[in-house]
């Protein structure tokens, strides 16, 4: 069975290293033998910023950044990439490749130019919203209708204009429909979704319709699938659920559209007090974590039930590694030089 490890497009990385900044080591201590456990290859590692950081948005996720990089100089078990030959390196060393994202642009406030920089920290990922409306577009709700009819902002359209000129991918997850529409309209790369259910499954605005579907599938993109949003209903937080959802993906688009964004989020909540679970659940309400799925080491329980349900080794190794190693080739190469001058040289050139 898959022997070149499992992909996970979505995981919240440098928050909790973030929160556990007092005790360093966390990486290589309590992350790394889950992700050895699991069979983890690759891990989009994304900054996201709680609602009391935002005032500090900029601050603190640097920080997070800081932290991302400071873990894995301690430890020869982790890379950060920022290309597909630096992934595929990393791999051929027996190190976990950690791809840097940002889910939500707060921390870019409304200053194209900190795009650049966050650039050449590692950034390769880009989620423009999470469940709020910033500066460059609108997050969708967490209830079947309620989303503004506006998407993106005019400093939204810039950045998805200079993250393709980079080459940041521009993840669609959590995104509004009219956000969502409009940056296909914008773009010309297959668009990603990096953690996301099926409507289908779970009828609220965060996850992703048969009509998003089809339309990522056309395109030639990839929808990773996640662990935390599968069911309204506790006792349906199963993995044959899970598994429903990326076969509906695969019905409504194909074999190759479908991928993993784990989204684990269980040992974060745990470790919250009370006050801050019922605010967490009142602001996001029917989040269930899916039995046997908690952690990267639970990984292996998603390949059995794959198994069980009926799919090939082929169609596994495509779901859990190859097709998201195929997006990374397309999306994460360098540019060439002349097109990464900084953007006062290249608006002189054009002035």
């Amino acid at each position: 069975m898959i022997n070149t490890g499992i992909v996970d497009l979505h995981f919240d990385l440098p928050m909790h290293l973030y929160a556990q900044r007092h005790r360093p080591g966390v990486l290589a201590t309590e992350l790394l033998p889950e992700f050895r456990a699991g069979g983890i290859s690759v891990v989009v590692a994304s900054v996201y910023l709680e609602e009391r950081f935002l005032p500090d948005a900029l601050h603190v996720a640097l920080d997070q950044l800081a932290r991302v990089y400071a873990e894995v100089e301690e430890s020869n078990d982790f890379a950060i990439c920022r290309s597909y030959e630096e992934i595929e390196r990393a791999r051929a060393a027996g190190k976990i490749a950690l791809v840097l994202g940002v889910e939500g642009a707060e921390p870019l406030g409304s200053d194209i130019d900190l795009l650049r920089v966050f650039y050449e920290l590692g950034l390769r990922v880009l989620g423009l919203t999470h469940a709020r409306r910033n500066a460059a577009a609108t997050g969708a709700a967490f209830s079947a209708t309620a989303s503004a009819a506006n998407g993106l902002t005019d400093f939204g359209r810039e950045l998805v204009r200079e993250s393709e000129r980079l080459g940041i991918v521009i993840d669609l997850a959590h995104i509004n429909a009219a956000g969502f529409d409009e940056v296909l309209r914008m773009t010309t790369k297959p668009p990603l979704v990096s953690h996301t259910n099926a409507r289908r499954f779970y009828n609220i605005e965060r996850n992703i319709s048969d009509k998003q579907i089809r339309e990522i599938g056309t395109r030639g993109g990839l929808i990773g699938i996640n662990s935390v949003l599968v069911s309204s209903v506790e006792e349906e937080a199963t993995l044959d659920r899970y598994v429903d959802h990326i076969q509906h993906v695969i019905d409504l688009a194909s074999i190759d559209s479908v991928a993993i964004g784990f989204d684990f989020f269980e040992f974060i909540h745990r470790g919250w007090s009370g006050e801050e679970r019922t605010e967490f659940h009142r602001r996001f309400p029917g989040v269930h974590f899916v039995r046997g799925l908690a952690n990267h080491a639970d990984a292996g329980n998603l390949m059995a039930k794959l198994i069980e349900r009926g799919f090939d080794e082929e169609q596994i190794e495509k779901i859990l590694y190859s097709n998201a190693m195929r997006f990374f080739q397309r999306h994460l190469q360098l540019a060439a030089a002349d097109e990464r001058r900084p953007l006062s040289v290249r608006r002189s050139a054009t002035s």
